[in-house]
């Protein structure tokens, strides 16, 4: 049985990943160290559960997350591997905006979806220094779906970053 779909009866808006909503801006500030990445470590599950770097060109990568077993040795080699590279340099979803205003820090990728188009996030939240951030809030600006958060990142020294887009 064959099943045939009219482009004529779909509607295009479904089958589309969302926009991003923030504009990109570089950034030339002082609020937040950009060589190397930020880390939030899951003490429940002992690893580091997600990575995220910063460019001058105000583009984001998320470097996804790591088991602790190997410590930061291992996930670094990771980042360097040429394979990672590969993946991260032709995945639409490990990248995003970020913009900072003041203390404030707001950044927007794409989330994995099971079957369908991809969301996108943007989290907010408050500078604590040049080395942390927290973020408090996650929002879905398409349907404004919200929700309130408590991550902490830490950031970690790390060259060579892998190359922005």
């Amino acid at each position: 049985m064959a099943v045939v779909f009219s482009s004529n009866s779909c509607n295009k808006e479904i089958f589309e990943n969302d926009e991003l909503t923030l504009d990109r801006m570089a950034y030339t500030g002082i609020q937040l160290r950009i060589d190397g990445y930020y880390y939030k470590f899951d003490n429940q599950t002992n690893t580091i559960a997600t990575t995220y770097f910063f460019y001058e060109d105000g583009t984001l990568l998320h470097g996804g997350g790591w088991p602790f077993k190997t410590g930061f040795d291992g996930l670094e080699e990771n980042f360097r591997s040429e394979n990672w590279l590969e993946m991260v340099k032709g995945n639409k979803l490990k990248w995003g905006l970020f913009n900072i205003d003041g203390n404030k820090l707001s950044f927007e990728r794409w989330y994995p979806s099971s079957g369908g188009p991809n969301p996108a996030y943007v989290r907010s939240g408050e500078i604590l220094n040049d080395t942390t951030f927290l973020i408090s809030k996650s929002v879905r600006p398409k349907t404004g779906e919200a929700k309130e958060l408590n991550e902490v990142y830490h950031f970690k020294e790390f060259y060579p970053k892998p190359d922005s887009l």
